[in-house]
């Protein structure tokens, strides 16, 4: 399991962002019970065929975790 910080819990524009890299590398969130444009506080788990990435939002940050290879190609795709 690899874990990477993304940004503050109110960075907007970033969480967008990293939705976007998220949709763009073809997860899809195992919930879509808020319709909210930015994350839940929580966790919400994001599939890609078997695989699964989590993404953690706190009052003080936003996180995902995974596979390696998963969390740097999200990495990769905010970058």
């Amino acid at each position: 399991m690899h874990r990477a910080e993304i940004c503050s819990a109110d960075d907007f524009d970033t969480q967008l962002r990293l939705m976007e890299v998220l949709r763009d590398l073809g997860f899809v969130a195992d919930d879509t019970w808020h319709d909210d444009p930015l994350f839940g506080v929580g966790l919400t788990r994001y599939r890609l065929a078997a695989a699964e990435l989590t993404v953690f939002k706190d009052a003080w940050l936003v996180d995902v975790a995974g596979p390696q290879e998963l969390v740097e190609a999200v990495l990769r795709g905010m970058g």
